[in-house]
């Protein structure tokens, strides 16, 4: 059995300000904290990358379904709307949030 993976792009979303960042990944339900958006950019990658590994390790099965774990709904309902309340005003208060795709390979 051949192990094919495919180019798959994950939502993710970021916020923090200096000194304190979280970030996850809506689409596997992967959540990071660190000190700066790059920090916690860089480990939501190594998780994902380390959760992804581990799955394409388990029976073809069991894999559909954790490569299928989105956030609930209304988590990610949460997110949209603060994305668009924070495209619409201004960051004043040393809050930043950042959404963002990272394209990861996935085992079919």
């Amino acid at each position: 059995m051949t192990d094919v993976r495919q180019e798959r792009a994950l939502y993710c979303y970021a916020s923090g300000h200096e000194g304190a960042w979280e970030a996850i990944c809506l689409d596997l339900d992967i959540a990071v904290q660190g000190r700066s958006f790059e920090e916690v950019s860089s480990l939501l990658r190594e998780a994902i990358a380390q959760y992804l590994q581990t799955v394409s390790e388990l029976p073809e099965d069991e894999r559909s379904a954790l490569l299928n774990r989105s956030v609930p709904f209304r988590t990610r309902l949460s997110f949209a709307i603060e994305a668009f309340w924070s495209a619409l005003r201004t960051q004043g208060n040393g809050e930043f949030r950042h959404q963002f795709t990272m394209a990861m390979p996935t085992p079919a």
